[in-house]
């Protein structure tokens, strides 16, 4: 008898609905940063495939923007992004 495929479905490290927006940790004065908008949102189940492009510079998960904060991980959401010990996303819109 043949084994059953078996699929791994990727979680998502963090829940993005419990993150902070950039926005927000912006506003409460917790951080300063530059703006930041996402130009190109590129998602997939294969994290190496991921890539956003941020004020029109490309990103991979684990790189470094310019602005100082790391790409954490690239969600179906937009990308959650960490400096500072915060931990926020920016969103895809």
């Amino acid at each position: 008898p043949r084994s059953p495929a078996v699929t791994i479905a990727s979680e998502p490290i963090s829940n993005t609905a419990a993150l902070p927006t950039v926005q927000e940790v912006v506003a409460n004065g917790r951080l300063t940063l530059a703006p930041l908008h996402v130009d190109i949102h590129v998602y997939s189940e294969s994290p190496e495939d991921r890539f956003v492009f941020i004020n029109m510079v490309k990103h991979n998960e684990g790189s470094r923007l310019a602005e100082g904060p790391l790409v954490e991980e690239i969600t179906p959401d937009g990308v959650v992004l960490s400096m500072g010990g915060e931990t926020f996303l920016l969103p895809r819109d």
